[in-house]
């Protein structure tokens, strides 16, 4: 028989026989109670009833023991087969009428000074009440004359059938080693120009602000001997007011001229720079009137959206004669805005060991790769805290990588967090084994068990051994289903 749920107290528990008024030392021992559901939606009562050496029975009396299952609430109660236990003469006198009672378990005769075990087990048909329900033990003794002489009621254990919690098992997967670590710091500048001009000025207006934030950018990446600056982009942009082909010249010579600067505080060759322009940031343009409720909003956006690349000037125009008053808004709030440049240093960073990967993965995760960090959660216990931090600075640094959203999802199912668990599993590889297997034990997790097997099935065939477990859980859960209802 599969147990599916059992609840066994091991230690022995002493009840007060009904024998007590023979013999004040005399108690039955109860051990090894258990009360389960087997397979076919029975309640499996079992246990072993001892009457010790030191408990008497009077030779003409009878002493019943009989297990009852009730509820405290009053919802239900019933009484199992009895334990007919015999003194000397009783016992002939019943062998001899062959009268075996229609409620006996078993009969037995009584053997003084001797413990005498009864391994009882009895079943019943499951019913909802019996859930925590309490079984005593009620004992009665009868004289010859069949007249009650004693009786007693003891607690022994309580039912507890639990729904089968499903136990499934997740699939982690390691990252493949990262050959090359490229790496990048970005950032954008809001420098000041005269009207007109492409010299920076570096006391000029926000410009102190603006240069340092930039040298910090770079000092973060320089002054780290795990890095190796291999290139840095600028991007010069200017705003749409005035003439294309100006403005052109304006982001170009700007971002030029940042360069030069840059140049200037570091001992970098020139080569590794690469120096774009845009000549107007219409797409920042559209960005904000898109996301912010001003005037004119959609006739603004269909001008925008009729730029072609040669009509710039006079779509610029359109706006500003059409609708002078957000134009004038725009012009005050948004366009400085527009005038900045863009710049990305990339490097390069060192292979880490074991014990250097623990330490850069507090202060810059960035620099690890996957299988860097997939390495040191290996170093704590699955399910810790420090395991599942892991796991969340990978997604973190790579949100968009299908290994670190599998893992990702991983953690979140071992939570029990089927929500946070599909964010992530949305972006994973759909038909990796994997990922099948993960979005079986979410389907299971949500009591969906025909998606679950389907999942689980694909996965196997994948070569996912975890999904045998799973499938084995979801037969266990079709048990539960069964004995228990959706």
């Amino acid at each position: 028989m599969k147990l599916l749920y059992n609840i066994i107290l091991t230690a022995a528990i002493c009840l007060s026989g009904t024998a007590a008024a023979q013999t004040a030392e005399g108690k039955l021992l109860v051990a090894n109670q258990s009360i389960l559901i087997d397979d076919n939606r029975q309640v499996v009562v079992s246990m072993d009833v001892t009457v010790p050496a030191n408990m008497d029975i009077s030779t003409n009396d009878v002493m019943t023991v009989t297990p009852v299952l009730k509820d405290s609430n009053g919802n239900g109660e019933i009484s199992l087969p009895s334990i007919w236990i015999y003194g000397r003469n009783r016992s002939i006198i019943h062998d001899r009428s062959n009268d075996i009672p229609e409620d006996a378990y078993t009969v037995v005769r009584r053997d003084k000074g001797t413990d005498q075990t009864i391994n009882y087990t009895t079943r019943i048909n499951y019913e909802k009440w019996m859930h925590k329900a309490d079984l005593e033990l009620l004992s009665e003794v009868k004289g010859c004359a069949n007249c009650k002489e004693d009786e007693s009621s003891m607690y022994v254990t309580s039912a507890y059938l639990e729904r089968y919690t499903v136990k499934p098992v997740v699939v982690y997967v390691e990252p493949k080693v990262e050959q090359i670590k490229n790496r990048t710091e970005q950032g954008r500048a809001y420098l000041d120009f005269p009207v007109n001009k492409t010299t920076i000025y570096p006391d000029y207006r926000r410009n102190p602000e603006e240069l340092q934030e930039i040298k910090r950018t770079i000092d973060v990446v320089k002054n780290d001997a795990n890095v190796h600056i291999t290139q840095i982009d600028i991007d010069g942009y200017a705003s749409p007011e005035g003439g294309y082909k100006n403005n052109a010249r304006l982001a170009q010579g700007r971002a030029e001229a940042l360069k030069d600067y840059v140049m200037g505080q570091y001992e970098f060759s020139g080569d590794i720079f690469r120096v774009t322009s845009t000549p107007e940031d219409w797409a920042g343009l559209k960005k904000y009137v898109e996301e912010n409720n001003i005037e004119n909003k959609d006739e603004i956006l269909e001008i925008i959206a009729g730029i072609n690349g040669s009509n710039e000037d006079a779509q610029e125009a359109k706006i500003k004669t059409r609708f002078p008053q957000t134009y004038a808004q725009l012009y005050k709030d948004v366009y400085p805005g527009l005038r900045h440049s863009d710049y990305v240093v990339h490097y390069v960073v060192r292979a880490f060991d074991i014990e250097e990967a623990k330490r850069i993965i507090k202060e810059r995760p960035q620099q690890l790769s996957l299988q860097e960090m997939y390495l040191v959660a290996q170093t704590y216990e699955r399910g810790s805290a420090e395991f599942k931090e892991v796991f969340d600075v990978a997604v973190r640094m790579f949100p968009a990588d299908p290994t670190a959203n599998i893992n990702a999802a991983a953690i979140e199912l071992e939570q029990g967090n089927v929500n946070g668990a599909m964010r992530f599993l949305e972006k994973a590889s759909q038909s990796d084994g994997a990922t099948l297997n993960n979005y079986g034990v979410l389907k299971l997790l949500q009591g969906d068990l025909d998606a679950a097997e389907e999942f689980f099935k694909r996965a196997q065939a994948e070569g996912i051994e975890e999904a045998a477990a799973n499938l084995e859980e979801v037969a266990k859960k079709r048990k539960d289903f069964e004995v228990f209802g959706k």
